[in-house]
């Protein structure tokens, strides 16, 4: 199909073959033929507004639920006929209302009378007294169409018109008040000045909201977050068994719970869990990293062994885990290039393998590091780790100047608010990777003082 054949999707959403028009009211056929409404009316006047027009297949389960949702969601006009109280279309309006915010138009016979609050709904009406649908009848129902499509199109469905905004709803507001007060407790436990005292607030919110507060997803997972950020690995394993069923199975829960595994000392069974959750719920940079990181763990920690006891020659099995760390933050990347966790963790492996192109490589990653991390934070779109990241690379690169201005902002703001007690390793490799100048004396005096506020 060449570009000037290019046409907008109309999907159709209308009952198959001859059906019977329930207690038939006044002026309206004992029977509709569907199919002939739709081959003479309905898809011409599509065409007709310059629409590819699709229809599902007629027979029963040739179209797969996930290509029926796929046209739901991501058809650029749903036309929806209620005519008739069938099921299956009262499905998959409500689906297309939710899916997007306009284009899904309504229409029906004049003689229909439609079910529910669906009646309240701005329907386009079209005459039809004879069901067989013959040229003239097919004609007259093309003219509205035709008149009134263009008008109604762009209206906003009712979930978005009325329940989208939640803010602006009564029925809403307590609940969003209770939120924002929840909301409140969280940053006043993360400003505290001290490592004990935001321990200890993060214990008291834990215990203030308990039972049915942990059934809403965002209150769980913002707690479970902070415990694992300001009290322990463990403590957060032992409140993720505190959750219901459906939260503790997340894959967000599963991935900190597989980290948090890790961080208590059993890599093995992290990086089985994260393959295993991968294999069952596919692939992401998230998981890539966090398997990229188990990785470098054993890496490091064979590494130390080995140095620590003056041997100069890696292992085949030490060589193994830092091409197994190397190949996950690998995937993770290309999973998402405009993501920097996995990026970001590349230059210092590849400078420590130190194969052919391995430099070359790390140089260009430390590059799209820097630039993954400002688009984001350009686009206000900045999280915990955005400056922790900067400052790595900052150090990689030997950028005095602004590994400088960095170590005042962290001096400033803390070492929790900088991720210190995960990044001080890799600016640890960083700076012992770089040559033995002048710049690097300056690494290692920033490196020291940033050790002291662990």
């Amino acid at each position: 199909m060449s570009a000037s054949e290019l046409r907008p999707i109309a999907f159709m959403v209308m009952p198959f073959r001859k059906r019977p028009v329930p207690g038939a009211p006044e002026g309206a056929p004992k029977e509709l033929d569907c199919d002939a409404l739709w081959d003479r009316a309905f898809r011409p006047v599509l065409e007709e507004l310059g629409y590819l027009p699709v229809r599902a297949d007629i027979e029963a389960g040739t179209v797969i639920v996930k290509d029926m949702l796929e046209r739901l969601a991501f058809a650029d006009l749903v036309l929806a006929d209620m005519s008739l109280p069938n099921g299956n279309v009262y499905y998959e309006i409500g689906i297309r209302h939710v899916a997007k915010e306009t284009d899904c138009v309504l229409v029906a016979a004049e003689w229909s009378s439609q079910l529910f609050d669906v009646d309240q709904m701005r329907t386009v009406r079209y005459p039809l007294k004879d069901g067989a649908v013959p040229d003239e009848a097919a004609q007259a129902v093309r003219e509205v169409l035709k008149e009134k499509l263009p008008k109604v199109r762009s209206s906003r469905t009712p979930y978005y018109e009325l329940i989208k905004e939640k803010s602006e709803a009564s029925c809403f507001r307590e609940q969003l008040e209770t939120i924002s007060a929840f909301q409140a407790s969280v940053r006043e436990a993360r400003l505290m000045p001290t490592a004990e005292g935001r321990k200890g607030a993060v214990e008291a919110l834990v215990a203030k909201y308990t039972g049915a507060a942990f059934c809403i997803p965002e209150v769980a997972f913002e707690l479970l977050t902070l415990v694992r950020d300001c009290v322990s690995w463990q403590a957060m394993l032992d409140f993720v068994k505190q959750l219901p069923d459906s939260v503790q199975k997340d894959g967000y829960t599963k991935e900190q719970t597989l980290l948090a595994e890790a961080k208590t000392g059993n890599d093995a069974a992290a990086i089985a869990g994260l393959e295993e959750l991968i294999r069952l719920r596919g692939d992401t940079p998230e998981r890539r990293g966090l398997l990229g990181g188990r990785y470098k763990n054993l890496w490091r920690q064979m590494r130390d062994q080995r140095t620590g006891a003056g041997d100069a020659t890696a292992s085949l099995k030490e060589q193994g885990y830092l091409d197994e760390a190397i190949e996950n933050y690998r995937k993770g990347m290309c999973l998402d290039l405009n993501e920097y966790y996995c990026v970001c963790n590349l230059p210092g492996l590849l400078r420590a393998r130190s194969g052919p192109g391995d430099e070359e490589e790390a140089a260009f990653f430390d590059r799209l590091t820097v630039l993954a991390t400002e688009v984001k934070m350009d686009k206000g779109e900045e999280d915990e780790w955005a400056r922790p990241t900067l400052l790595g690379a900052a150090f990689r690169s030997g950028d005095v100047k602004e590994v400088s201005r960095l170590v005042r902002d962290v001096a400033r703001e803390g070492a929790s608010a900088w991720k210190l007690g995960t990044t001080l390793r890799d600016i640890e490799d960083a700076v012992a990777a770089l040559p033995a100048t002048d710049v690097r004396k300056q690494m290692e005096k920033y490196r020291d003082q940033l050790a002291t506020l662990v």
